[in-house]
């Protein structure tokens, strides 16, 4: 079941109004990740790893006062998302 209609592909996180979508390079919305991992056609962190993403979420869920092995559950999502996809390769 899917709550949300898109959801960041780096990050996992809901993308409820266009506002919330990172940008390409000409400055048009992003179809796949939020504005807080992509912006301007580039990933706002690089070198970030899968695991640190998932740690990142995890963290962020917990400050929401999600329990914790909800967070953790919901923050391994992360490892399906497609920016991650080639790490799996």
């Amino acid at each position: 079941m899917k709550l949300f209609k898109e959801i960041c592909q780096s990050c996992s996180t809901p993308i409820l109004k266009d506002a919330n979508k990172g940008t390409e390079k000409d400055g048009v919305f992003s179809k796949l990740y939020c504005r807080h991992c992509y912006q301007w056609g580039v990933f706002n962190d690089p070198k970030m790893t899968v695991e640190q993403m998932g740690e990142i979420v995890r963290q962020k869920m917990i400050k929401l006062e999600f329990p914790r092995f909800l967070a953790k559950l919901l923050a391994n999502r992360v490892y399906i998302l497609k920016r991650w996809e080639v790490v799996k390769a």
